[in-house]
C-alpha cells in the first residue's frame, strides 16, 4: 500500500472520530437537557404547565378590630378597625394628553400637577402608583371625568376613629419591608391574632385565562383576624389624657404618665402618656422615641413614691411596725455618705407611720438597715421587680435587680427612699396594687375577651381571667400598709389627693434624675409622681400620675405633693362619681 493511500485513510479515520465526539459531545448535552428537564427541575415544570390551565387567587382575611368599653353603655366602641379605601394609578401607556390629565387629577386627589405629570412621563409604562387612601367620593369624581389611562385597587387599610385617644396602648399597623404589620402595643404584641391567615382559590382557566365555571375548584376560606375588647374604659381613658396634657402644660414638663388599674382583676383601666400621637398619621412623627410607651418601656428612679414598698418588706418580716419609733437627728452617715432629709429637717422622736407621712428619708434609711439586704431583695423579688410585668403590650422593658450580695451599705440605704434602684411605671402600679389586694399581686392586662372569628361565620369568645402572678406579703402586713397609706393621705404630705367624704391611701415622690453619662445626678431636674388607691373599704383603682422635668414657678416649688398630687385627686373625684362608689363616710 502507496504512503500516499495511508495517509488519505489516516485524514478520513480523523475526520470519523471527531464527527464521533461531536456527536456524543451534542447528544451528551441533550441528555443532560433532559435529565435537567425531567428529573431535577421536574416539579418547576410541571407546575408551569399547570399554571397555564390553572388560576389562584389569593384571599386575604380582614385584620381584627379593638375595641374598648364604656360602664354607660351596652355596646363596645372601635379604637381600631379596617376601612375600604382606593389605590388610584396611572396607565401611561393609555394616556394620550398628559398635561391635561394631571391638571384634571391634580385638584381631586390633593396633589400638585406637577408631581402628577412627572410620574406618569413614561410611555409605555402600564402601571404608575398616584395616591392610596383615596375615599369613595373622590373615586367617584374621577370616573366622572371619563379619563382613559387611569384605574382604581380597592384596599383595606388600618384606621383609628378616636384619632389618638389611646394611640400607645393601641400602636399602629406599618410595614416590615413590603409587607404591613403590626408596630408597638396592642398591634405589635398580638400581630398574630389580630392579622389572621389568608387563604387561596385555585380553579381551572381558559386560553383567554377566565374560569371555568364547570371546571376543577379548591377553595380555602380566609381565616379573619380575632377582635379585641379591651379592659380600658373609654371615659377614664379620655379623662386620663385630659389632665395629663393640662399636668405637662402648666409645669412645662418634658412628659408625663398616667396608668389606672383595676387591683381587684388587674386590668388597665386607663394609660395615658404626653406627648401622644395620631397613629392615622404615625408617619409625621419625627422622633420615633414618641411611639415609646412610657408607662412600660421607661425605668426610673422611682422616689419617695417606692418607700411603701421597703416599709411593707420590714412589716411583713417582723422588723417594724407602725408603732415602731427611731429618733430622726436630720442625718444619716452611710458607707462615707451622708443622707439628709429631703426639706433638710430635723424631726425628732417619729413612729414608722410618721415616716411615711411625713416622707422621711432617714426614716427608710433605719427600716432597710433594720431589715438586711438579703431580706430587702427578696422582699423586692417577691413584689416583681426584678421580671416583666407580663402585661400583653409591645415592647415592655426588662428591669434587673442586682444580687444583694453586690449591694454595698449605701445602696441599701438609699433603696429604701427610691434612688439607686430603676423601676417601670407598671411595675410600680403592680406591685402597690397587691398591697390593697390582701398582698396579691395579679398580672396587669389590657385585653378582657378574645373574639375568635371561624371561617363559617360563627364566633366564640375567650374571656382573660383575672391571674395571680405572686403573692408578695401576706393579708395582715398588706392592711397594715394600707392603713398606713391611709393615714399618709389624712395627715401627711400626701393630703394634696384627699376627696372629702372617702378613705384613700397614697403617697408623694419627688425623685432626682441620674446623668446618663457619669455618675451622680442632674442638679436642676426632678422626676414628681403620686401614686393612690381607694377606697380602703373595697379598693376599685390605683393610680400613678408621673411627671418628667416638671419646671419650678415663681408660686411653686416642683415636688410631688403639688404637681401630680392635684392630678390624682381630679382623677380620684372623676372615679367615684363615675363608678358611683358610695362615701367612707
Amino acid at each position: 500500500m502507496s504512503r500516499r493511500r495511508i495517509k488519505k485513510e489516516q485524514r478520513r479515520d480523523f475526520r470519523l472520530d471527531i464527527l464521533t465526539a461531536v456527536i456524543f459531545l451534542i447528544g451528551g448535552v441533550i441528555f443532560f437537557r433532559l435529565f435537567t428537564l425531567q428529573i431535577l427541575n421536574h416539579d418547576f415544570y410541571a407546575a408551569l404547565a399547570s399554571n397555564q390551565h390553572q388560576i389562584i387567587e389569593s384571599l386575604m382575611p380582614e385584620r381584627g378590630q379593638i375595641f374598648a368599653r364604656d360602664k354607660y353603655s351596652e355596646t363596645v366602641f372601635p379604637l381600631a378597625s379596617n376601612q375600604k379605601l382606593t389605590l388610584v394609578y396611572a396607565i401611561p401607556k393609555y394616556i394620550k394628553n398628559r398635561e391635561e390629565f394631571a391638571a384634571k387629577l391634580a385638584p381631586i386627589l390633593e396633589m400638585d400637577k406637577e408631581a402628577i405629570a412627572k410620574r406618569i412621563d413614561k410611555e409605555n409604562d402600564l402601571y404608575e402608583p398616584l395616591k392610596n387612601k383615596v375615599t369613595d367620593e373622590k373615586v367617584e369624581a374621577i370616573k366622572r371625568l371619563n379619563l382613559k389611562g387611569v384605574g382604581f385597587t380597592a384596599e383595606s387599610w388600618r384606621v383609628y376613629p378616636e384619632a389618638g385617644l389611646a394611640s400607645h396602648i393601641l400602636g399602629f399597623v406599618g410595614y416590615d419591608g413590603d409587607q404591613r404589620k403590626g408596630r408597638y402595643g396592642l398591634e405589635g404584641y398580638y400581630e398574630e391574632k389580630l392579622a389572621g391567615a389568608p387563604g387561596f382559590l385555585e380553579a381551572e382557566k381558559d386560553v383567554a385565562g377566565r374560569w371555568i365555571s364547570i371546571g376543577k375548584k379548591e377553595l380555602k376560606p380566609a381565616q379573619d383576624g380575632d377582635d379585641l375588647i379591651l379592659t380600658i374604659d373609654r371615659a377614664v381613658q379620655y379623662k386620663a389624657e385630659a389632665e395629663l396634657a393640662k399636668a405637662v402644660e402648666k409645669w412645662s414638663a418634658d412628659s408625663g404618665t398616667i396608668i389606672v388599674l383595676d387591683p381587684q382583676s388587674g386590668g388597665i383601666l386607663a394609660m395615658a402618656n404626653n406627648p401622644n400621637y395620631n397613629n392615622n398619621d404615625y408617619a409625621a412623627v419625627s422622633d420615633v422615641n414618641v411611639f415609646n410607651n412610657n408607662a412600660i418601656f421607661e425605668n426610673y428612679e422611682p422616689g419617695s413614691s417606692f418607700k411603701p414598698i421597703c416599709m411593707a418588706i420590714g412589716v411583713g418580716q417582723g422588723i417594724v411596725s407602725p408603732q415602731t419609733t427611731y429618733t430622726d437627728t436630720g442625718a444619716a452617715n452611710v458607707g462615707g455618705y451622708t443622707i439628709r432629709n429631703y426639706d433638710n429637717k430635723i424631726y425628732g422622736l417619729q413612729t414608722m407611720t410618721n415616716v411615711l407621712e411625713k416622707s422621711i428619708n432617714t426614716g427608710m434609711v433605719f427600716v432597710n438597715q433594720q431589715t438586711g439586704a438579703e431580706k430587702i431583695y427578696q422582699g423586692l423579688v417577691k413584689f416583681g421587680f426584678n421580671e416583666l410585668s407580663g402585661i400583653d403590650l409591645d415592647t415592655e422593658l426588662q428591669t434587673a435587680l442586682p444580687p444583694a450580695r453586690t449591694w454595698r451599705t449605701s445602696n441599701l440605704a438609699t433603696i429604701g427612699f427610691g434612688q439607686g434602684i430603676a423601676v417601670t411605671p407598671i411595675q410600680l402600679v403592680a406591685a402597690t396594687a397587691g398591697i390593697t389586694n390582701g398582698g396579691k399581686i395579679l398580672a396587669p392586662h389590657v385585653v378582657a375577651e378574645i373574639v375568635h372569628h371561624a371561617s363559617d361565620g360563627q364566633e366564640t369568645r375567650e374571656v382573660i381571667e383575672p391571674k395571680v402572678a405572686r403573692e408578695a406579703i401576706d393579708s395582715a402586713t398588706a392592711a397594715t400598709l394600707s392603713a398606713m397609706l391611709v393615714s399618709s393621705m389624712e395627715n401627711g404630705f400626701a393630703k394634696a389627693g384627699r376627696i372629702p367624704g372617702y378613705h384613700l391611701g397614697g403617697k408623694t415622690g419627688t425623685a432626682q434624675v441620674p446623668l446618663k453619662n457619669a455618675k451622680g445626678y442632674e442638679p436642676d431636674k426632678v422626676i414628681t409622681s403620686f401614686i393612690g388607691f381607694g377606697p380602703i373599704e373595697d379598693p376599685r383603682f390605683v393610680i400613678l400620675v408621673k411627671l418628667n422635668n416638671p419646671k419650678s414657678s415663681e408660686t411653686y416649688h416642683v415636688v410631688g405633693e403639688n404637681t401630680a398630687g392635684p392630678v390624682f385627686r381630679e382623677l380620684a373625684q372623676f372615679l367615684v362619681n363615675y363608678y358611683q362608689i358610695a362615701p367612707s363616710e
